[in-house]
């Protein structure tokens, strides 16, 4: 059987998928089918590749039981409980605007459990910076994290290796102690940190941050515009640290110091460069792919890449099985398959023709290089994109044509220029100077990518994922043929049949009705569109969300400029905490709020103070009867019989909604004594759901056919027999109505 490590680690990872899918076998039962599977392979040549796959999968499904029940069933024991121990503090910790997390180690023996582990600790603001090395000493508290925001948390720690979470009691204080001698292990962590200085020194803000997520994956520093710039450009894969960054920092080594000192240099250059960015599977991956590529240079041996690949793999399953479901993991493998299988074939077929001249010969080899790569990557990766991120950037060939060359140059820079500034600031200088203009241009790219309004193609059905499939297939088939005319025809066929689709399918949404609402902790922020009308109800958020930062990139992502009508239900924190940092972030034409206000309110007079400030217009109403706003389309209205609270309705021809979510109980039940409020779905905040008895009146008065209760309240599927949602759960909740262009 030829590269057996290649099929028993595929076969391996489908019996891990097996397990993570809960699928299990009796030890026994297992253990015997394995023997089995030996002694046949052994007796019978001829079914040894079968042989082969059915030991990877029983071998990858019974490895995954034992892990979980050797090594994350004791941690995941310890959900609920709190514990007072001395833990070790592994990395620089994350800065959040109310604590820090930080990662840990905890010394199982001291705490009942028969293994070490790693876990994410949770934090107060501490006078002094932690740092690796540092113990902590304090009382924590262990869980597992829920599902927020329709994102499953405890499944996405797991494959980063975190079985279970905690925080910091803060009743029982916390004593942070430095070591007398900070562990050798740690000095790659403190490197990253001075690089990450030295670039604050050298570049304006916005540099930095390229800066520090190109070299050590700190992607903390970048803006949520940026960073949803380079998504829809298709260049997210730059600031996520894969085999490209690994790739180019041998490249750099080789380049330095040459092909027999970089070689023997290049191994302990790896383990140092993992240990400074953190485990990640794809920079594992990489990381022992090149490593590999190293020992195979020095011992003078031949290197099978897609061996490596596999063996990687397998590698990464063994350390920690969960890492499966990570996304970095399955678009880093995917991605280097179809770059190994296909991207050769590719720059064989469009090789050089002899016409060229030979001072363009380089540049043409480059091109077809970057296309090769690109379109074999995105032959395997698409499916796993649509899926998990639920679009696919349909410029992503161009845009990294036009921003890998910088990238290749940027990277080594960066690292040269680092280095530099601790010595000496001005040498640093010199280098990180290209640097920044390479920066600015891959921003750039960026930035004119992601404005264009269809550049972005959604999977908006289960139909679109299986065409997506379909197309990888096919995709797949005309690199497999390797056709000089079948891929110079299909490659540009295919590109413009997604452009063309997701044209058409952005000037057919662009008149939908679209009422979204966002998810904000306590807080609430629902946007209503049509067309280029945009209108905004409430901006508040509480916890670690940011509202106004929410609404920008809602406006990004839907090529909205400007709000044309912002409402506010109440002028208090329930409602307006963020609306002033609202208004001097994003251009609003029309403000309209409740007649009556509490002048003593602390958002009141701030609020007010700049709207006149910004001269906005503005509207103090209080409606006895549902009074139409805005623009017609919108089919927004408002009612004010209650003080210091307005009710919003949005209507279409498919929907009818009202969130009262500024009144209490008690004012909904006056409300709805005077005035009949039906309507077919009904926002309101999660303290209804305390009073039962209330509750079950308003619900009989007011007869929705669902509910959006927000947070605060933990059922996730009906609340009295009525369907009931919560976006602290489920994420961001839309409703569409369809119209067709008149």
């Amino acid at each position: 059987m030829k590269r057996p490590v290649i099929w028993f680690s595929a076969a391996f990872a489908a019996g891990v998928a097996l397990a993570l899918r809960s699928f299990s076998l009796p030890w026994v039962l297992a253990l015997t089918l394995l023997a089995g599977c030996f002694l046949f392979g052994w007796k019978w040549s001829a079914f040894r590749p079968a042989c082969v796959l059915f030991a990877g999968v029983l071998s990858g499904l019974c490895y995954t039981q034992a892990y979980h029940a050797v090594i994350q069933a004791p941690c995941a024991a310890l959900d609920g409980t709190s514990k007072s121990m001395i833990v070790e503090v592994t990395d620089f910790p994350k800065q959040y605007d109310t604590g820090q997390r930080v990662e840990i180690r905890v010394i199982g023996s001291r705490i009942g459990c028969p293994l070490n582990f790693r876990t994410l600790a949770y934090l107060p603001k501490t006078e002094q910076d932690i740092k690796p090395g540092d113990e902590l000493t304090a009382t924590f508290d262990f869980y597992i994290p829920n599902q927020t925001q329709g994102f499953d948390r405890a499944s996405y720690y797991r494959s980063q290796g975190y079985a279970i979470l905690a925080h910091v009691n803060e009743e029982f204080g916390m004593v942070v102690t430095a070591p007398s001698h900070r562990p050798l292990r740690y000095y790659p962590k403190a490197f990253a940190q001075t690089l990450r200085a030295v670039y604050m020194q050298h570049g304006t803000e916005r540099q930095a941050a390229l800066w520090r997520a190109l070299t050590t994956g700190d992607r903390t520093a970048l803006t949520t515009t940026d960073t949803d710039h380079l998504r829809r450009a298709g260049l997210s894969h730059v600031i996520a640290l894969s085999g490209l960054h690994v790739g180019f920092l041998i490249s750099m080594l080789l380049l330095l110091l040459g092909r027999k000192i970089g070689t023997y240099l290049g191994i302990p250059v790896l383990l140092a460069f993992y240990l400074m960015v953190g485990w990640s599977p794809s920079v594992v991956r990489a990381c022992v792919m090149y490593g590999l590529i190293l020992l195979a240079f020095a011992l003078r041996k031949e290197y099978d890449s897609v061996n490596a690949l596999f063996f990687a793999l397998l590698l990464i399953l063994l350390v920690l099985p969960d890492a499966l479901l990570s996304v970095s993991l399955q678009l880093s493998f995917t991605s280097t398959l179809g770059i190994l299988c296909f991207a050769w074939k590719y720059q064989h077929i469009f090789s050089v023709p002899k016409r060229i001249p030979r001072r363009l010969k380089k540049v043409y080899r480059g091109v077809m290089g970057s296309l090769g790569c690109s379109v074999s990557s995105a032959a395997l990766t698409t499916p796993f994109l649509l899926y998990h991120f639920g679009y696919l950037s349909v410029f992503s060939i161009f845009s990294n044509l036009l921003a890998l060359w910088a990238i290749s140059l940027l990277f080594p820079l960066l690292f040269l220029g680092g280095v530099l500034g601790i010595i000496s600031a001005p040498l640093a200088s010199i280098v990180l100077k290209p640097a920044a203009w390479l920066t600015d241009y891959v921003y750039q790219i960026g930035d004119f990518f992601a404005a264009i309004p269809f550049g972005v193609l959604y999977c908006e059905n289960t139909v679109d994922f299986l065409l997506s499939v379909l197309v990888s297939i096919l995709m797949i088939l005309m690199l497999w043929l390797a056709n000089k005319r079948v891929l110079g025809i299909c490659t540009p066929m295919i590109t413009a049949v997604l452009i063309g689709v997701s044209l058409s399918r952005s000037n057919a949404a662009w008149d939908d009705w679209t009422v979204t609402v966002l998810s904000e902790g306590n807080g609430q922020a629902i946007l209503v569109s049509c067309g280029d009308e945009l209108a905004l109800i409430d901006c508040s958020a509480t916890g670690y969300h940011d509202a106004v930062e929410d609404i920008k990139q809602y406006m990004d992502w839907n090529n909205q400029q400007n709000i044309d009508l912002f409402i506010l239900t109440s002028v208090d924190k329930s409602a307006a905490r963020n609306a002033s940092e609202l208004l001097q972030e994003v251009p609003v034409d029309m403000v309209i709020l409740p007649e009556e206000n509490r002048e003593k309110n602390a958002v009141y007079p701030k609020f007010m103070k700049i709207l006149r400030e910004q001269n906005i217009p503005y509207d103090k109403t209080a409606p006895q009867n549902e009074l139409q706003v805005g623009d017609p389309v919108l089919g927004l209205s408002v009612l004010g019989r209650t003080e210091r609270k307005l009710v919003v309705r949005m209507q279409s021809e498919q929907h009818n909604i009202v969130t009262v979510r500024a009144l209490t109980q008690k004012m909904l039940l006056e409300l709805t004594e005077q005035y009949p409020l039906a309507c077919d779905t009904l926002l309101v905040a999660g303290s209804f759901t305390k009073d039962a008895d209330k509750m079950h009146e308003i619900l009989r008065r007011i007869c929705p056919n669902q509910l959006v209760i927000e947070n605060g309240w933990n059922s996730k599927e009906s609340y009295d027999g009525i369907p009931a949602s919560n976006p602290y759960v489920s994420g961001t909740i839309i409703w569409k109505t369809v119209r067709e262009e008149e």
